[in-house]
């Protein structure tokens, strides 16, 4: 009988615990108001952070990267129909043909070094924090990836 009340007193205890350590643990979000705020500590100015929102940053984004990508196909495909029907135009038409498809050229070559870079998680950015009494004022923080220090 002790050691069946010593065990729920435990497990009770254990569940107190893990309650208690899941509340005070901070997301990410937190950390970073709270540098904010201690950022603005000695400032008269009063945050809101009601419609702050955090997010990642990327040295280019990934839906950036995604577009050159699908892009960079499209191009192909359009150089390789102007190369196959060039042969059959006339030199002038030939020669506006040409033309345009060297600027696509150059620009699949501009997609293409866009694509050797690939998306790289450099820290985030909290924006949306407002001043209080200022409704137009709408500020930005960059933090490093861990979101320890505000980056400019």
């Amino acid at each position: 009988m002790k050691i069946l009340i010593k065990k729920e007193n435990l497990l009770i205890l254990l569940l107190i615990s893990v309650i208690a350590i899941s509340c005070t643990k901070k997301t990410d979000k937190d950390r970073a108001e709270d540098l904010v705020k201690l950022k603005y500590e000695s400032s008269d100015q009063k945050l809101d952070f009601e419609n702050s929102k955090l997010d990642s940053l990327y040295n280019i984004s990934p839906k950036a990267y995604a577009n050159s990508l699908k892009r960079g196909h499209d191009l192909d495909s359009v150089l390789s129909v102007l190369e196959s029907e060039i042969e059959h135009l006339s030199q002038k038409e030939s020669d506006s043909v040409g033309l345009i498809s060297t600027a696509l050229t150059k620009e699949r070559y501009s997609l293409l070094d866009l694509a050797k870079k690939k998306p790289t998680f450099i820290g985030w950015k909290m924006s949306g924090v407002k001043i209080k009494g200022e409704s137009s004022v709408s500020l930005s923080f960059n933090f490093d990836k861990a979101i320890t220090r505000i980056i400019p």
